[in-house]
């Protein structure tokens, strides 16, 4: 087994830590090689993501038409005439011309600047391709922070950019993989910041030193924490309530707003400083008010020039102090880049991209174990406050944005489309919920064994259904559309069939055997199997794709798994055949994909 390397530090507050002669290989100083290594990889995968497409055009403009209404002023989309739409009826049950969409709003959010300049011509699929890129240049620095040699984090961003799927999500960028290439790059920000702080989170330590560890554990932040947990217990039971009795999206939107302040000021009492603000203003500015500029500008145009006046008047004063008193100014940001810096905030700002990644694909909420198990705070119960009070403020705007597009809390056009949606020829069955266990058997099979159409008599999306194929020509052929000797499975395909260095994850727990475990290998896990199970309850496992497209949905701990793995076993050549198998497979199902004009 390939002895970890060593990050340098416990700036999760472990106590009693020695330092060691491996902890010299450490992350902290800039590493521009690494950095030039991490920017030619995202290159690399721009240029491949690019010419995989020679289509540009996006047939499916869920996100672009949600991200234009907003900023004309409306909450609902115009019926498109394609799936995935609820319409909207008048009170004579006909349609009023303009529908609701029953995914979460931060794809279609991050569109705002590109829509606000190109409109409903904007290019999403352009767009997937450039942003899936900077994916994997996150994940390059993500696996940085794991104790691992630096060809298995190569190794292993090139197998997330080119060995997975998320290779074919960049290169069709319609709707559903543009939502799975948002929630990516926030997951992996926040799996990365997590780690960033946990350097020992991944360091096997004897399992039974976590028994004793758990028992001494105080409540962090006294009694003051108990309350505010109470008040945001209250309050989201409020919520529910004035919901369900139809009342003004406003006062819903007043009372999010508090519930939001309640958890900064959780985090407030639980770290015992209040730089752990810092991270809940960066993101107010940024990710809130940013967008509502686009969409007030829209609205208003003087609007537009108070704020630009606003602007100039804070970059007069800010240069005015700066020569009257650069000194200050210099405190200024140093002090607020150390607030922002510290262990806890760092916590807090990672359970803000969490939940902004769920407000892109709901299911990776149950990946937030990971979070409680890796990151700063010094033990499991402040870590997982922390993240969790940084989370609650995306999921509750959310709730209040689900509200103000529906009626209700939770977007009810899922439950609709299910109960139109009987073409879905495999395995649907009407009785059952969207969401049932039962469905867990039958999409296993297709997540873990699908293989593709072998020898095929029809090309289409549909089990034998479609035009035949080998009319004219009998000789089949890799990639012969007239003729084909293998198809991918519109169903989707199994996961190690498709992505095998994904087989390197189980060996992350070869420490067991000696009875020892890492935090960050359990956490990972965890979010693996809590992710993947809920996936597995949804009737559909996605269609008309190669691939298994959620397992996107968990990547970022996947990849922690596999890196982590690579490294123990100690068989690199082994790792490099696999990667360079998923990579020629994906290259494969990319090329049929777009052949076929999936």
């Amino acid at each position: 087994m390939e002895r970890s390397i060593t990050q340098a530090g416990s700036s999760d507050g472990s106590p009693n830590r020695v330092p060691r002669a491996a902890d010299t290989t450490t992350a902290d100083a800039t590493d521009w090689g690494a950095i030039l290594l991490g920017l030619g990889l995202v290159m690399l995968c721009l240029i491949v993501y690019f010419i995989s497409q020679p289509n540009r055009t996006n047939p499916y403009l869920h996100f672009v038409l949600q991200a234009q209404s907003w900023l004309d002023g409306q909450t609902s989309i115009p019926t498109p005439g394609y799936q995935d739409v609820m319409p909207i009826l008048d009170p004579a049950g006909q349609s009023t011309g303009r529908g609701i969409i029953p995914f979460p709003p931060l794809p279609a959010w991050v569109l705002l600047p590109f829509v606000a300049v190109w409109h409903v011509s904007t290019n999403e699929q352009l767009l997937a391709t450039i942003f899936a890129a900077i994916d994997v240049g996150i994940a390059y620095w993500m696996l940085g922070k794991l104790p691992v040699r630096p060809a298995i984090r190569l190794s292993t961003s090139i197998f997330l950019g080119l060995g997975s799927v998320l290779w074919y999500a960049a290169a069709i960028g319609t709707t559903w993989f543009w939502a799975h290439i948002v929630a990516l790059g926030c997951l992996l920000l926040s799996v990365g910041l997590a780690l960033s702080v946990d350097r020992d989170a991944a360091e096997p330590r004897p399992a039974a030193d976590s028994i004793p560890a758990v028992r001494k554990i105080g409540w962090p932040g006294g009694w003051s924490s108990v309350a505010l947990l109470g008040a945001l217990g209250v309050s989201g039971e409020l919520l529910v309530v004035l919901a369900g009795a139809g009342t003004p999206v406003g006062w819903l939107t007043v009372l999010g707003a508090a519930m939001g302040a309640l958890a900064a000021a959780l985090a407030v009492v639980v770290a015992g400083r209040s730089g752990v603000l810092a991270p809940f203003a960066v993101t107010v500015v940024v990710v809130a008010g940013i967008p509502a500029l686009f969409i007030g500008g829209a609205q208003s145009a003087t609007l537009i020039e108070a704020v630009d006046a606003l602007l100039a008047a804070a970059i007069v004063a800010l240069w005015w102090l700066s020569r009257r008193n650069s000194a200050a100014v210099d405190r200024a940001l140093a002090s607020f880049w150390t607030a922002l810096s510290a262990p806890e905030s760092v916590q807090v700002a990672a359970g803000i991209l969490f939940g902004l990644a769920v407000t892109a694909r709901l299911t990776i909420l149950f990946g937030f174990p990971f979070l409680i198990l890796v990151g700063g705070g010094g033990t499991w119960l402040r870590r997982g406050i922390l993240a969790g009070a940084g989370a609650a403020v995306p999921i509750l705007t959310l709730l209040v944005v689900t509200y103000a597009t529906s009626g209700h809390l939770f977007n009810p056009a899922y439950d609709y489309l299910y109960r139109i949606e009987l073409g879905y020829p495999f395995g649907y069955n009407p009785d059952w919920s969207i969401t049932d266990l039962r469905y867990i058997p039958q999409n296993l099979m297709i997540m873990l064994f699908q293989a593709p159409q072998i020898m095929p008599d029809m090309k289409g999306v549909y089990p034998g259904q479609g035009d035949p194929v080998c009319v004219v020509n009998t000789t089949r052929g890799l990639f012969d559309a007239g003729c084909p000797l293998a198809m991918p499975n519109a169903i989707g395909m199994s996961i190690i069939l498709t992505s095998p260095a994904y087989l390197m994850a189980p060996f992350a727990w070869l420490p067991a055997r000696l009875r020892r475990l890492d935090r960050a290998t359990v956490g990972a896990t965890i979010a693996v199997l809590g992710i993947g199970i809920v996936n597995l309850m949804h009737f559909s496992q996605g269609w008309v794709q190669f691939g298994y497209r959620f397992s996107n949905d968990f990547a970022p701990f996947a990849l922690i798994l596999v890196a982590l793995g690579a490294s123990r076993i100690g068989r690199l050549r082994l790792f490099l055949l696999l990667v360079a198998a998923s990579v020629a497979i994906n290259f494969w199902g990319t090329t049929w994909g777009t052949t076929l004009g999936w």
